[in-house]
């Protein structure tokens, strides 16, 4: 399975890398395709099968998907790891909730 999520990953990568030039026009500079992509398969496409679902529909998804989406998934794993806050250094932390202003 893993192999096709690959294969799909690369099949749509240039609607990821439209999506994260997106995000760099609002200064979220540091979210890369790879965690866009990942948001997608566990949040959104969660309870699907992703090889099975229409490529125009796969490409819909990453268009819609916001920086805040991905910033909350994120914050949202990272506080229920075992782990929280003992590894994070306050420059990503002030990085992640206050990005880069205009």
């Amino acid at each position: 399975m893993e192999m096709l999520y690959a294969q799909l990953f690369e099949k749509v990568r240039p609607a990821i890398d439209s999506k994260i030039e997106e995000f760099k026009q609002f200064r979220y500079d540091t979210i890369t395709g790879e965690e866009l992509w990942r948001f997608c398969v566990q949040k959104k496409w969660r309870k699907k099968n992703v090889e099975q679902l229409p490529l125009h529909e796969v490409i819909a998804t990453l268009f819609s998907v916001s920086p805040s989406d991905i910033v909350s998934f994120y914050q949202v794993e990272f506080l229920q790891s075992s782990e929280g806050f003992a590894q994070i250094n306050i420059d990503d932390l002030q990085q992640l909730l206050h990005p880069m202003k205009i």
